[in-house]
């Protein structure tokens, strides 16, 4: 069986982004800061709590009314 990956029409851009991690070593939880809820959000998976750090992921605009102002 043959399968040929295409590749995506158009490449998205990375940059570099604020994120919170989990503190939790065993856990994998991750979640934008222009998406948090909460100033201080905890885990969703773990709900441990979360510090600020920074990737390299696809760009995304919030434009929900409910972003926090910062």
């Amino acid at each position: 069986m043959y399968y040929s990956r295409k590749r995506p029409i158009e490449d998205i851009p990375q940059v570099l982004t604020e994120i919170w991690s989990c503190a939790d070593e065993n856990c994998k939880g991750w979640m934008r800061d222009n998406f948090s809820f909460s100033i201080a959000p905890v885990c969703a998976q773990c709900q441990s709590q979360m510090f600020k750090n920074e990737r390299m992921v696809a760009a995304v605009v919030n434009t929900s009314p409910n972003q926090i102002k910062q």
